[in-house]
């Protein structure tokens, strides 16, 4: 007996050995080591595209996320999601803050708006 919906339509509702014979195929298909390095292969590759993809917008983490999640579903919203726009560098300290700062976190300077 096959782990399929076929084999689940065509179960007898009377015989629970058939019922208990489909369910011990199914768990023992779920357990299968092949399915599983099948399913790990499938993320690595995934989050591999999307580091590649993230690697080139400058946002790795969000689209190797996407990629191991989702595959290629995931690829294509990570191509089509816009990079991030880069924070304005305080003129005194060089380093980022937020675009509606008035003053620098960082070295307190005074910030043009």
């Amino acid at each position: 007996m096959a782990c399929d919906f076929s084999a689940l339509a065509n179960i007898d509702p009377a015989d629970p050995d058939q019922a208990q014979s489909l369910l011990e195929q199914c768990t023992q298909t779920l357990m299968s080591p092949e399915l599983w390095l099948w399913a790990i292969g499938i993320t690595v590759v995934g989050g591999a595209v999307g580091w590649w993809i993230g690697r080139r917008k400058n946002t790795v983490t969000r689209d190797v996320l996407l990629g191991a999640s989702l595959g290629p579903i995931g690829w294509i919203i990570s191509w089509l999601l816009p990079a991030p726009k880069p924070k304005p560098a305080c003129p005194a300290c060089r380093k980022p803050v937020d675009g509606g700062d008035a003053h620098c976190r960082h070295c307190g300077a005074k910030l043009a708006r």
